[in-house]
């Protein structure tokens, strides 16, 4: 098959590197997407509500009740936060799980140091502010933080416990610095000469009047300093603290201090309550309760009635004293995207995940308004689905099905769900399990040349892996009868032959069972006398037995990703013989493949995205954490998809869906003007004639201008194709006119073009 020789030099169109040649600003641009309803911490002021969460951040904003999202692709330098403070001069400071500080300042700054430290554990927990200084309580500490010289000066991290304590929160009160952490409470003057030194702390644990050393917050009230423990609150008075005994049992995680009351957050098993109390050794008063969430973090502000909780996976909840009200981003359920696709209207689809973890399905759609662009269906919202261990999407035709890992598969028709096969359904799936009937786990839905979808049904113990709908209530069965093996099949793609190609491993669920591929009209070589069935193992040219990935590319290759590189299929009817490999993507875990418009190769491994050209020979792009800054959410890519006609590449990780925007190049619908250049064509020449403007999967002539064939070839894709200005024998052609003629693949269009050819 003709290849694209000059692929390298197409792709400068879509590397962040080489975006400066394209008009559009777009060209390179990462977004992020996450979940935002897991908060961590909450600071709210006159303006507007701000939360760190598992996901980035975001701020609601009071006067226009309208959302502003942060993540890295922002400038944040981590989405996965754990705190955030508005400090008095309206800077925005938030902490994160790696350590690393991202503070607004008429734009986002990142402060490394704590994460680029040797500690181990080094998350941000809180951030307190005493005049010029930033004190940031870590895993490991209080590192002071000088703003108006933007360093940090000194770290407190030997407290005088017997081993290396958590500091959940830190207070600066009556000249003293006191720190809770996870083994108690410390306290030292802070006018010390040597706060790194344990002999300057005095430490507070049970003896000395503690309900629990788990201390995990401070507050003033009344002029003296209250802790919060996981067995209550207790107040400091002469040197050592007195048990505040209305807050006795109660697991507190926020003390706020607001006029002539203290506010109590605690949690229960699976519920949170807010109290308060106008004296010290007083009785407690509900201020609300919650019965359905867990809380992270409280605040009460300045001027308002109103309280805010960050809870564990609604968002942010205000009380306004009769009900609470929840606010966090549209987005989707979950920051789990462990396969994506996009369907032809480009909107992408995305499932969760596997064996409990998942959180159903969502969609987003670029083209509606930001508060609409995300919807999710999960089974509390959609009964019909069951549970929400949704974990792959397949596009086919009009229809999204999405596969789940145990009640079959629902077809999704517009934005509604229209229906989920399984055991009793007409048609209806086989159990993948001799010991649960219901038990249905459904694999890749594939459409084949005729527009007639195909599913895996994994193990089916009917042996009817493959099934093809025939019509809407029908379904064809095909077994492998030649050599019944035990069908790990999820993955399935089928070529331009015909002939379908199955995949035995997910990243998440891996078996070495090998390569089986299948062609009902037993074309493929090898295949005549096993009713249509071949199979490849990794002693017979599969780099590794564990195949997770399928692609068919533009010039109908086939390419197998597995644990240990990819086998490229050259000519699908003779696999066994006519085959080669990636040497760039070598010894990588491929866990999945997608194809650009100009047939270039998106790889997504464990190590991050490799692009290579169109036979796989040369790398073109690496992105990962580092070389994105961190715009690429994760280096464990487990699914990729390609929106041809907007120009995204979308990337699915467990960790949120990262995109880049890329030059838009699909086939045409139909032809209109041939496009053809350089022209005039001098030869030799070391790039290739471009010719642009075609439809999918278009054939190429070259003729002389009295009508003689030339050259001959199929299009390479992307609607675009490739001439080296050679004939058929591989012979430079001689100075002249010639003729390009374009049809497509039925043969009812046809476009013609000329170039001009110079012979040096």
């Amino acid at each position: 098959m003709l290849r694209c020789l000059g692929a390298v030099a197409l792709f400068s169109v879509v590397v962040p590197a080489l975006v400066a040649r394209q008009n559009s600003s777009s060209v390179g641009r990462w977004r992020n997407f996450t979940d935002m309803k897991s908060v961590s911490a909450i600071d709210v002021r006159a303006d507007a509500a701000w939360a760190a969460t598992s996901g980035g951040a975001f701020a609601y904003m009071f006067p226009s009740s309208s959302f502003q999202k942060y993540t890295n692709s922002e400038g944040l330098s981590s989405n996965e936060l754990s705190a955030v403070s508005i400090d008095q001069a309206g800077r925005i400071w938030l902490g994160s799980t790696d350590g690393s500080i991202s503070l607004y300042d008429n734009g986002w700054r990142r402060i490394m140091d704590i994460a680029l430290s040797n500690r181990l554990q080094k998350s941000i927990r809180k951030f307190v502010q005493r005049g010029d200084s930033m004190f940031v309580a870590s895993d490991f500490g209080v590192s002071v933080y000088v703003i108006s010289k933007q360093e940090f000066k000194d770290t407190y991290s030997s407290f005088g416990f017997s081993t290396q304590a958590v500091v959940n929160s830190a207070f600066i009160h009556a000249g003293r610095i006191w720190v809770a952490t996870n083994q108690g409470a410390a306290m030292a003057t802070l006018g010390s000469l040597n706060l790194t030194a344990p002999t300057e702390w005095t430490i507070y644990g049970t003896a000395k009047g503690l309900p629990s050393t788990g201390a995990t917050c401070l507050a003033v009230f009344s002029d003296t300093l209250v802790i919060g423990t996981s067995n209550g609150a207790a107040f400091f008075l002469a040197d050592s603290f007195r048990a505040m005994n209305s807050t006795a049992s109660r697991s507190i995680v926020d003390l706020e201090q607001r006029g002539s009351q203290l506010y109590i957050l605690s949690n229960g098993s699976n519920n949170f309550l807010v109290e308060s109390l106008t004296m010290l050794n007083g009785p407690v008063q509900t201020v609300a309760s919650n019965s359905n969430l867990t809380s992270k973090d409280l605040s009460v502000p300045s001027g308002s009635s109103a309280v805010w909780v960050a809870t564990s996976t609604s968002g942010i909840a205000q009380w306004n004293g009769s009900t609470w009200n929840y606010f966090f981003p549209n987005g989707p359920q979950s920051s789990q995207f462990l396969n994506v696709a996009v369907d032809k209207e480009g909107v992408l689809w995305a499932a969760s995940g596997i064996n409990g973890a998942g959180k159903g399905f969502y969609r987003y759609d670029p083209r509606k308004p930001d508060g609409l662009q995300w919807k999710n269906f999960t089974n509390s919202l959609y009964p019909i689905l069951q549970f929400d261990d949704y974990y792959k999407v397949s596009v086919s035709g009009n229809s999204l099905w999405v596969s789940s890992w145990g009640r079959g598969v629902v077809e999704v028709v517009g934005d509604s769900v229209r229906r989920r096969i399984h055991g009793n359904s007409v048609p209806s799936l086989a159990s993948t399990v001799p010991s649960d009937p219901n038990f249905i786990v459904v694999g890749s839905v594939t459409p084949d040349g005729a527009g007639s979808p195909w599913f895996v049904n994994r193990t089916a113990t009917n042996g009817n892996f493959l099934a093809q709908l025939t019509n809407d209530t029908t379904f064809t069965y095909h077994r492998n009868q030649w050599n019944p093996s035990d069908g790990l099949f999820t993955n399935l793609a089928i070529d331009q032959e015909g002939t379908k190609w199955l995949a035995n491993s997910e990243p998440s669920v891996k078996n070495p069972g090998g390569l089986y591929y299948f062609n009902e009209k037993r074309v493929v070589s090898g295949t005549e006398a096993t009713a249509g069935w071949g199979f490849m193992s990794a002693s017979e040219g599969l780099p590794n037995a564990t195949v997770m990935s399928l692609a068919v590319d533009h010039d109908g290759d086939v390419w197998i990703g597995t644990d240990l590189g990819v086998l490229i299929i050259t000519d699908p009817l003779f696999p066994r013989t006519r085959r080669t490999s990636s040497f760039p993507l070598r010894e990588q875990s491929i866990q999945t493949i997608a194809v650009d418009g100009v047939n270039n190769k998106w790889i997504g491994t464990k190590e991050g995205v490799f692009v290579v050209n169109s036979d796989g020979t040369q790398l073109l792009q690496q992105f990962n954490t580092i070389s994105t800054g961190g715009q690429l959410v994760s280096n464990d890519v487990r699914s990729i998809a390609i929106d041809q006609q907007r120009g995204v590449v979308y990337f699915g990780t467990e960790k949120g869906l990262s995109s880049l925007q890329i030059e838009a190049v699909s086939p045409r619908q139909t032809y209109s003007t041939l496009e053809v250049g350089p022209n005039p064509f001098i030869l030799p020449n070391s790039d290739q004639l471009m010719i642009r403007n075609l439809v999918a999967n278009s054939t190429v002539k070259i003729l002389t201008i009295t009508g003689k064939l030339i050259s001959q070839f199929k299009a390479q894709g992307g609607g675009r194709a490739f001439w080296d200005g050679k004939d058929s024998q591989g012979k430079l052609v001689s100075s002249g006119v010639y003729v390009i003629v374009a049809f497509s693949e039925n043969g009812n269009q046809v476009i013609t073009g000329k170039v001009a050819i110079v012979r040096r």
